[in-house]
């Protein structure tokens, strides 16, 4: 199995947006999905940007499912 990162945007001492650049960096075939409260357009531009494959709403548990789900298929997914 593919290891994978689940982040939250907002995290303490790094940003999950930063944290997605090194991950990327450092291992770029670990998908990572974001998970937060702040799903939007933007965002999700922003996080495709920094190599994340996935951005879903933490108040959604059945979107962090997908999100999983898809990326375990090698998919991406973005919901706002």
């Amino acid at each position: 199995m593919t290891p994978q990162a689940i982040e939250d945007r907002q995290m303490p001492v790094m940003g999950g947006l930063e944290a997605a650049r090194q991950i990327t960096v450092r291992s770029p075939g670990i998908p990572i999905l974001m998970v937060t409260m702040h799903a939007s357009s933007h965002l999700a531009q922003e996080a495709r940007k920094v190599g994340i494959r996935g951005v879903c709403s933490k108040a959604d548990i059945r979107c962090v499912v997908e999100g999983i789900e898809a990326l375990l298929q090698g998919k991406p997914y973005f919901r706002n």
